[in-house]
């Protein structure tokens, strides 16, 4: 399932968002961050989660989507002129870019039309 096509980004983004032979990898990318992060698929891919994927397309192009990720900083510890600073960061956590953050956003605000439980689990009638 894609999320967005190569017409549709042209659409969003303008036709000149990327080089002709960029443009496939660009959607792949894009395609497949979005089906990793929205968790299930629609038929038909509502307007939202087409600009979702847009925002991950100028995310990548930003180098700040699939441009590797830094080790995360567990604890740091700096002592001057005795002023202290001091950071630690959960394990596991890494930078959020703002492409990511709309994008997930985005993915969040659609309605789906399955009724859930307060655990999160959709329910379906047989």
């Amino acid at each position: 399932m894609s999320f967005i096509t190569i017409e549709q980004a042209e659409a969003i983004l303008g036709a000149d968002f990327a080089d002709d032979g960029d443009k496939a990898r660009l959607v792949l990318l894009a395609n497949t961050w979005m089906k990793k992060n929205a968790g299930q698929s629609f038929d038909p891919v509502p307007y939202d989660l087409q600009v979702a994927a847009c925002e991950i397309i100028k995310g990548i192009q930003a180098k700040a989507i699939y441009n590797g990720q830094s080790q995360a900083l567990k604890k740091e510890k700096v002592k001057a002129d005795g002023v202290e600073s001091e950071e630690e960061y959960q394990d596991g956590s890494v930078t959020i870019s703002s492409y990511e953050q709309i994008a997930l956003d985005l993915i969040a605000s659609i309605e789906v039309d399955q009724p859930k439980t307060p655990y999160g689990i959709y329910l379906t009638r047989v």
